[in-house]
């Protein structure tokens, strides 16, 4: 049997983009498909002409000699409506998903973004995203931190991204953070793309090819543009052109030309076996998050970046690993992308241009027939009959005499009277703007400024805002939910890239507070929140009548009229007001001879808040009327039962302490005396013990005597003696003994 030879399999290529110079190549073959996706949904056709239509460009092949007009209702809607969206600074809400060391941190991390958002001007950025959205139904905005800002220490910036130079794989893919691969593709000077890359910069080259298929038809776009005739720009170019000898043909690529770079943020699962300690031989992630990033040009040829996510800082990774992976962009791409309407079938979004473009072409060509029958209404035909005798060039708008032939032929002299305009133009104009705004959703706004029907209730303009705000409910959660996220990202680069010596100041209380941050300082367990709706506008004037209301009604006070009225120095007239009257009444107590810390005090209270007098007085900062009258009059301070009894208990802990102290004296002082008799003791029975030793050597002594002189006796009494003792030793023991007791 032969035998049947295998064919190996194809390897399957798990990851999107492969490793090495063939990325390239792989980034361009997605981004073809991107395109070809925008150009098979009409998007860059239909971007352009929303565009044109924003600049007033409405007719076709529009010539400067004829008298096509056009009323350009949609960029009034479009700017209504971002500066609706646009009217307020967001107002951020802090919620805490951990535990946080205290309070003043979450304050902290609350006024960072508030600083942030004023002091680099994001809500001017805001207002052209959402004119993107309004334009072109989608706003795409790019958050990073650019270390070159701020001298040279680095801050956080929010770049607007064009639609036209923005794209995402698979191309059905609605959520942005679902998504594969994103692409950001802009063109770029061949001088600025050689000094970001100096490395690569002799491989760099000019793209006029791919530039010219992305050609935007934007630029130049003007209401007013038309053919024919040589520009002054034409004129002066061709003299500079001659001037330096630039001669064509002998072109090469200058720094003008420009090259198109594609940044493409890309999901890369590669596993890298890791060096850390406790991790050899275990594989992990080769990118923080799994994220990669990779920069190419010129049709994939040059690679001019491949590195892990942009938006971590390596230093972090090292430092405190767990930490980089808190943050908010450790797995997510730096973007954010929200229409201004939804459109499940289509992730690019709608704009409200859609609607409008035909209703608006429609008032364009009613206003035109109007502006052309009132142009040839407009001029006046003199009539004068042959008979009248009065030659025609005697008639002119100079004074003059002229003489008829009779008073009757005379009647014959006078304007003819111009045709009336018909009825129906002015009814479809009429008819066709109430429809625009009626699709709109602008129409009551519109109703409120029509004369004869103006609002002046604040009850009333309070409605109309509420209504259009209802209107734009849609668009008001998707651009909150933009800057929501515009908001997170700022934190997540803040706690990747904020080192020490960074300052922030925020306003509390209205005084203004300046505050040390760091990206460590604001690593807590907490998420930014955006309250829906709070950029949109609030009516000055409702607030105004609000409050005059109240204020003629004794509800509120003088202080929070002005500040409602949104007076200059509001606070400083308030202190004025309250020193008025009152003020002559301390000077009075003065001259009557009052204490001077009494009069302090009364000063203190005029020129207090009640919300900071009520506070104080709760703390017990602020003492009561009695309590000063009997310090003034007695010279000490008067008696506080609770904190006497305060004090009586401190007293007896210290009392009691005292004793315990005396009593562990005496004890040390007893044990001591013990030791002494001790010792005297001691040396007593030493003594008494030397004595008997000296009194038992001296009775042993004489005993030894008495026992020789009695054996002598008994040797000179002889035998007798010695008889009459028998039984008896040689000597007695006289029984001596110690008279000590002890």
């Amino acid at each position: 049997m032969a035998e049947t030879e295998t064919i190996p399999k194809k390897k399957y290529e798990t990851e999107l983009i492969p490793q090495g110079e063939e990325a390239g190549k792989k980034i361009f073959s997605l981004l073809d498909a991107v395109l070809t996706d925008k150009d098979s949904l009409g998007l860059p056709e239909k971007w352009i002409s929303n565009y044109k239509f924003g600049k007033n460009v409405h007719w076709k092949n529009k010539s400067k000699n004829t008298s096509l007009i056009s009323a350009n209702l949609l960029y009034t809607h479009r700017q209504r409506t971002c500066n609706m969206l646009t009217d307020n600074n967001p107002t951020f809400n802090v919620a805490q998903i951990g535990d946080v060391p205290d309070e003043e941190s979450l304050q902290t991390y609350l006024h960072a973004g508030q600083h942030w958002w004023m002091d680099q001007d994001q809500q001017n950025i805001l207002e052209g995203s959402v004119n993107n959205g309004e334009t072109y139904g989608i706003a795409i905005e790019h958050v990073r931190f650019n270390e070159e800002l701020e001298f040279g220490i680095g801050e956080v910036e929010t770049l607007i991204i064009d639609p036209f130079h923005f794209g995402f794989w698979p191309v059905k893919c609605v959520d942005l953070q679902k998504c594969d691969a994103v692409f950001y593709y802009p063109s770029m000077s061949l001088r600025k793309a050689r000094n970001l890359w100096p490395d690569k910069a002799d491989k760099i080259e000019a793209d006029e090819e791919y530039l010219k298929a992305l050609g935007d038809e934007r630029r130049g776009t003007d209401s007013e543009s038309g053919k024919g005739g040589r520009s002054w720009y034409a004129v002066i170019s061709n003299v500079v052109t001659h001037m330096i000898g630039n001669v064509e043909g002998d072109r090469t690529a200058s720094d003008e030309d420009e090259v198109l770079i594609v940044y493409c943020y890309v999901r890369d699962k590669t596993r890298a076996n890791s060096t850390k300690e406790g991790k050899e031989g275990m594989d992990e992630p080769k990118y923080p998050g799994e994220i990669r990033l990779i920069v190419t040009c010129n049709g994939g040829k040059v690679i001019l970046e491949d590195r892990g996510n942009p938006s971590i800082n390596p230093r972090l990774i090292e430092e405190d690993e767990a930490a980089a992976a808190r943050t908010y962009l450790y797995d997510k791409f730096p973007f954010s992308k929200n229409p201004s309407i939804q459109d499940t079938s289509n992730p690019y979004g709608m704009t409200d241009f859609e609607q409008l473009k035909q209703l608006n072409i429609q008032v364009n060509i009613a206003v035109t027939e109007i502006r052309r029958f009132t142009s040839k209404a407009s001029r006046l035909i003199l009539k004068n009959p042959v008979d009248t005798g009065v030659p025609s060039e005697k008639l002119t708008n100079e004074p003059v005499v002229i003489r008829p032939h009779n008073h009757i032929v005379s009647e014959g002299i006078k304007y003819v009277e111009p045709p009336q305009p018909p009825g129906d133009l002015i009814a479809s104009l009429s008819m066709f703007k109430e429809l625009f705004f009626l699709v709109a959703g602008t129409f009551e706004l519109e109703l409120a400024q029509t004369p004869g029907r103006e609002v002046v209730a604040y009850k009333a303009i309070a409605a109309l805002l509420e209504r259009a705000t209802t209107m734009m409910r849609g668009k008001v959660r998707n651009y909150s939910k933009m800057i929501t996220e515009r908001g997170r990202m700022f934190y997540s680069c803040a706690q990747n890239w904020y080192g020490d010596g960074r300052f922030i100041t925020y306003e509390n209380e209205g005084k203004k507070l300046t505050k040390q941050i760091s990206g460590k300082s604001l690593r807590i367990p907490a998420k930014l929140l955006v309250v829906p709706g709070s950029t949109m506008p609030v009516s000055q004037t409702q607030k105004r009548e609000e409050a005059l209301t109240l204020y003629k009604e004794k509800a509120i006070p003088a202080g929070e009229l002005l500040k409602r009225m949104g007076w200059n120095n509001w606070k400083e007239i308030v202190n004025e007001m309250k020193q008025g009257p009152l003020g002559q009444f301390v000077a009075q107590l003065a001259a009557m001879g009052a204490p001077e810390p009494f009069l302090n005090m009364v000063q203190e209270l005029i020129q207090m808040d009640m919300k900071d007098f009520e506070k104080a007085q709760k703390t017990g900062d602020i003492p009561q009327f009695h309590e000063i009258m009997q310090e003034m009059m007695t010279g000490e301070p008067p008696e506080d039962p609770e904190k006497d009894a305060e004090i009586a208990s401190k007293m007896a802990d210290i009392e009691k302490t005292q004793a315990e102290t005396e009593k562990i004296t005496v004890e040390i002082e007893l044990v001591e005396e013990k030791i002494v008799s001790e010792r005297v003791t001691q040396m007593v029975k030493t003594t008494g013990i030397e004595f008997d030793e000296e009194k038992l050597k001296t009775e042993r002594a004489k005993v030894v005597a008495d026992i020789k002189d009695n054996k002598a006796q008994q040797l000179e009494k002889g035998t007798e003696t010695a008889r009459k003792k028998k039984g008896q030793g040689p000597f007695r023991d006289k029984g001596l003994r110690s008279d000590n007791k002890k």
